[in-house]
C-alpha cells in the first residue's frame, strides 16, 4: 500500500502554527511512515499528482482572517479533485465556526488545540480507524461539537515548538492562555483562562536542537503577555523571566533572544524598570510591543482590560528610560467608542509619538469567540484615516487599517 501524504498549506500567516502542529506530527512515532511537506504555494496540478500517487490528506489551519482565502482555495481543490483527497482544517476560527469549513468542503475539523487531536486523526486515518472517534474533531454528521473549553488542555512541555526534522524552525511558543477577558479578544475562549508554560529545560532543549541540526542562530519568544512567563498571569515574576533569559542566552551559538517584541506584546501594568532594565541585558529587541488599546479609560473598562490609560503612559516612559523604543498597539472603532473617545486615542497616539515611541494601529474587527464577536466592525472617520496615513507616511506608525476594515466588514456579513 502507498504511504499517504500530508501537505500542509504553509500559508505566512499561520507558518508558526504549522512549525508547531508538525512538530507535533514528525515526533510522534506512529505516525514515522507518513510522508510530509509544507509548501507555501499550493498548485492543484501539484496535489493532483501527489494524489495519483497515492492517498492524500490536505490540512490548513485557519485565523478568521483568512477564511475567504481558504473557502476559495477548498473549493478549487473539490471542483478539481472531487473526494480523491481528504481536507482537515483547524486554527481559530474552525475552533469557534467549524460549520463554515465544513460547508466550505473540508472533511474534518479539529476544533481547540491541535497538538493532540491533530497526530491523532491523522493515525486514524493511516491505519483504517475511525476520525470520528478522536475528541475534538467535528465531522458534517456530528450533531454536539465541542468548543475548546471542554476539550482537555495541551501541556506545552509534552510537544516540541517546531518541526526541526522538516526544517519549519520558527518561535518558541512559552506561554499559552490568559487570565485576563478582554472583549475584543478570542483568546480566552480558545485556550481558556488558565495561563501554562514551557519549561526552560524544554526551551532550551529544542533551541539547542534547532542550533545544532538547523544552524540557528536568533529565536524569538512567543506569549499573549510576555512579562507574565512562569506565574498565573496576573502578575510579574522577575526572578522565573530572568532564569528563561538567561539559560536561553547560554545556548552557544544562539546569538539573538527578541521577547516582548512583535509578534507578542506586554501588558502595560506588567512594566517596571527592574523588569526592563533585566531584560536589556538578554534581549536583541531594540523596540518592546506594548498593548495599551485604546486612550479612553472608559473604553478600556467597556471592554474589561484590567488596566489604565495612565499606566499604559507610565509603560510608555519606563521603556524609554530602559532603553526600548516602545511600539504601542492602538485600536480604533472599539465597541462603546464616541467621538471624544477617538479624540483620546489620538491625543495618546501623538503624546507616544512625540516622547520617542511609536504607534500600531488597528480597526475592531468582530472575531468570532470572541465577547464583542456579534458587535459592529470599526470604521474610521475622515480625521482619524488622515491622521494616521500622515504618521505613517513619516515612519511613525505601522498597520493595516484599511484591510482590518475590510475584513472586519467581511466577517460581520457571515454572522
Amino acid at each position: 500500500m502507498a504511504a499517504l501524504r500530508l501537505i500542509f498549506r504553509c500559508h505566512r500567516q499561520s507558518r508558526y502554527s504549522v512549525a508547531a502542529l508538525l512538530g507535533a506530527v514528525e515526533t510522534d512515532p506512529r505516525l514515522a511512515d507518513l510522508q510530509v511537506e509544507a509548501p507555501s504555494h499550493l498548485t492543484v496540478e501539484h496535489v493532483r499528482t501527489q494524489a495519483e500517487a497515492g492517498p492524500v490528506i490536505l490540512a490548513f489551519s485557519v485565523m478568521s482572517t483568512q477564511l475567504q482565502r481558504v473557502t476559495r482555495e477548498v473549493r478549487k481543490l473539490r471542483r478539481e479533485l472531487g473526494k480523491s483527497v481528504s481536507i482537515v482544517a483547524g486554527g481559530p476560527h474552525a475552533s469557534t465556526r467549524p460549520r463554515d469549513l465544513l460547508n466550505s468542503g473540508v472533511d474534518y475539523v479539529v476544533v481547540g488545540e491541535g497538538e493532540y487531536a491533530f497526530p491523532e486523526l491523522l493515525s486514524q486515518l493511516m491505519n483504517g480507524g475511525s476520525p470520528e472517534s478522536v475528541r475534538g474533531v467535528v465531522t458534517e454528521s456530528t450533531e454536539k461539537i465541542p468548543t475548546p473549553r471542554s476539550l482537555p488542555k495541551v501541556q506545552l512541555d509534552s510537544y516540541p515548538p517546531f518541526a526541526v526534522g522538516l526544517n519549519l524552525v520558527g518561535p518558541v511558543e512559552v506561554t499559552r492562555g490568559c487570565p485576563f477577558r478582554c472583549r475584543f479578544c478570542a483568546t480566552p475562549f480558545l485556550t481558556g483562562g488558565s495561563v501554562r508554560h514551557r519549561s526552560v529545560e524544554q526551551v532550551v532543549h529544542w533551541l539547542q536542537m534547532a542550533v545544532e541540526k538547523r544552524g540557528f542562530r536568533r529565536t524569538w519568544f512567543l506569549s499573549p503577555n510576555a512579562l507574565c512567563y512562569g506565574g498565573t498571569g496576573r502578575k510579574l515574576e522577575t526572578a522565573k523571566l530572568e532564569r528563561l533569559l538567561h539559560e536561553t542566552s547560554e545556548i552557544e551559538s544562539l546569538r539573538e533572544i527578541f521577547f516582548g517584541a512583535f509578534p507578542s506584546e506586554v501588558r502595560p501594568e506588567f512594566v517596571t524598570r527592574d523588569a526592563l532594565v533585566m531584560m536589556r541585558q538578554y534581549v536583541a529587541n531594540k523596540s518592546i510591543q506594548i498593548g495599551l488599546q485604546s486612550g479612553s479609560d472608559r473604553v478600556l473598562e467597556v471592554s474589561n482590560r484590567h488596566h489604565t490609560v495612565q499606566q499604559g503612559i507610565d509603560a510608555v516612559r519606563t521603556a524609554l528610560d530602559c532603553g526600548f523604543v516602545p511600539h504601542v498597539d492602538i485600536i480604533f472603532g472599539l465597541p462603546g467608542e464616541v467621538p471624544d473617545d477617538v479624540q483620546r486615542s489620538l491625543d495618546v497616539c501623538q503624546s507616544v509619538i512625540d516622547m520617542g515611541g511609536r504607534i500600531h494601529s488597528h480597526v475592531f474587527m468582530p472575531l468570532p469567540g470572541s465577547d464583542f464577536e456579534d458587535m459592529p466592525p470599526g470604521r474610521l472617520d475622515a480625521s482619524t484615516r488622515h491622521f494616521l496615513g500622515e504618521m505613517s507616511t513619516k515612519g511613525l506608525l505601522t498597520g493595516s487599517w484599511s484591510q482590518q476594515e475590510r475584513l472586519g466588514q467581511s466577517l460581520s456579513r457571515r454572522k
